[in-house]
């Protein structure tokens, strides 16, 4: 009686460590319809607006030769030339034209313009609007070039990247980082710097209200950490199951054989 006992016991820890070991899928699903809003939600439509400290590469393109090299003065010869995405990512940013404290970059010919404020598709009008004093023919490329995201914690590739996508969300980041592991918490910390200081903010990304949320779409220099759920802090992910059903099922027959 007292072996048969045992083996109930036996069984019962056995199926308790399997279920402890699962992970619901509503842990693990992301944007789901929580609140029932539907195939159709109106999120936060965001841009970035620029700030002092931003930096732009602004590259100003024409089929007259000494017009771009007054335009692009140093970069024409040293980014044009080369080719790889290893090579002219670097030299963007080295040449690239910092925000002032008065909101305001200098660009050869053309002079200071105000662009703190104003979104990249709003500066890249008001460049242009001025290069047409000078030019009939040119075409303007401006990008944001200090757009760095750092991701951190359950990733498959934790690490810091450079974005070139002004809307870039946090889906976005953790797909650029290979998506979360099995063990990855769906409700990912956001660490923002802002002038007060820093802003924390958990977004449960398992909820498709997220996109409505303004933490939605990242800044440069956010971190977005993903916390390993409570399976993963008890080592339940390098658990060795198998040996642990052999052990208890060889037990189990023991105690049966015995019995």
């Amino acid at each position: 009686m007292y072996i048969n006992k045992f083996s109930g016991l036996l069984w019962t820890l056995m199926v308790a460590v399997l279920i402890s070991s699962c992970i619901p899928q509503r842990k693990i699903k992301i944007l789901q319809d929580k609140q029932e809003l539907g195939d159709e939600i109106t999120g936060v439509e965001r841009k970035y607006t620029l700030k002092p400290g931003d930096i732009l590469h602004v590259r100003v393109m024409t089929t007259n030769t000494e017009m771009a090299e007054l335009f692009n003065i140093g970069e024409t010869r040293n980014v044009f030339r080369t080719t790889g995405a290893d090579v002219g990512d670097p030299l963007m940013y080295l040449y690239g034209y910092s925000i002032n404290q008065e909101g305001n970059i200098q660009l050869p010919v053309i002079g200071d313009i105000r662009v703190a404020g104003y979104t990249i598709e709003q500066v890249h009008q008001l460049i242009y609007e001025r290069t047409k004093d000078y030019l009939l023919d040119a075409s303007l490329s401006v990008r944001l070039v200090n757009f760095k995201v750092t991701v951190l914690g359950e990733v498959n590739r934790p690490g810091t990247y450079n974005i070139y996508d002004d809307e870039f969300t946090v889906i976005d980041a953790i797909g650029v980082a290979g998506d979360m592991t099995d063990y990855g918490n769906r409700r990912v910390h956001i660490i923002r710097r802002t002038d007060q200081g820093r802003q924390f903010l958990r977004l449960d990304i398992t909820d498709r209200e997220a996109v409505t949320s303004g933490f939605y779409y990242l800044q440069p220099n956010d971190v977005v950490y993903v916390e390993p759920m409570l399976a993963k802090r008890f080592n339940l992910a390098q658990f060795p199951f198998a040996v642990f059903f052999s052990a208890i099922s060889t037990a189990i027959l023991l105690l049966n054989f015995m019995n």
